[in-house]
């Protein structure tokens, strides 16, 4: 029954973050804990889930178009980076506040994909590369998106959580980038990440759950394929009102894990 719960639980978070480009470890770590499972192995279990669902939603959205492989490639890089200075200096601060800003950030971030503030000239400028994605364009000024996602990679590898949930309102409100191909090149970028995550715990991992890993990866692939087809058929108003939403879940969500 223990094992029951905890692979409907992942069911249902993959096909929630993968329909958005997100991986949930916020989410997938804090239920194995509570389900007694050691640190450890909830991280590789964790990582597992996410490579699996993030592959199943990646090829998914590859095959429809939504991946922009160039735009990944300018997001991507300073986030990883500053990612392992975050680390490095992790102790700076004190946890709370760490957790109090990010949950703040995480508000934020959901009350502009909800509600963008109209006119912008970040779209312009000596440096600002004009993309012309499919049908699609829009524009990325470079300077100012590596210093943003290069401060949010720092904090994120402070934190110890990855920094998907901010790239997609990087891509959207700084870019001009449709969500779809947001959360589109969000999966891949998601997918790199927790994948070499996971050959690293790998490496020096003793021994875990067979059993829980591979019901959990099963149905990790399952999830994200139908929530990457559900991502699909939705709107791109909708798909941004309900990425909020899932901003302001995640915020009470981690308010209540660090009071419990």
């Amino acid at each position: 029954m223990h094992l029951l719960i905890v692979v409907v639980l992942f069911f249902i978070v993959s096909l929630v973050f993968s329909m958005f480009g997100l991986g949930g470890g916020l989410v997938y770590v804090p239920l194995l804990v509570l389900s007694s499972y050691p640190v450890k192995v909830a991280s590789i279990i964790s990582l597992f889930a996410i490579t699996l669902t993030s592959l199943t939603a990646f090829t998914t959205f590859l095959r429809e178009g939504k991946f922009d492989w160039k735009l990944a490639a300018v997001i991507d890089p300073p986030t990883d980076i500053m990612a392992f200075f975050g680390g490095y200096y992790a102790n700076l601060l004190d946890e709370n506040v760490l957790r109090i800003i990010l949950v703040f950030v995480i508000l934020l971030a959901g009350l502009l994909m909800v509600k963008q503030p109209k006119g912008s000239s970040m779209f312009k400028g000596r440096f600002t590369w004009k993309r012309k994605f499919k049908n699609e364009t829009y524009a990325v000024n470079v300077p100012l998106v590596g210093l943003m996602t290069g401060l949010i990679g720092f904090f994120v590898g402070m934190v110890g959580v990855t920094g998907g949930v901010f790239k997609i309102p990087i891509m959207v409100l700084l870019c001009g980038v449709p969500i779809d191909v947001a959360i589109g090149t969000s999966s891949g970028m998601v997918f790199l990440t927790a994948f070499f995550g996971l050959i690293g715990h790998l490496t020096t991992a003793g021994k875990f759950d067979f059993l829980t890993v591979v019901f959990v990866g099963l149905v990790c692939l399952a999830g994200g394929l139908l929530g990457a087809k559900t991502s699909l058929k939705v709107g791109r108003k909708k798909l941004r009102a309900y990425y909020g939403c899932l901003m302001f879940i995640l915020a009470i969500w981690i308010t209540l894990e660090s009071l419990f």
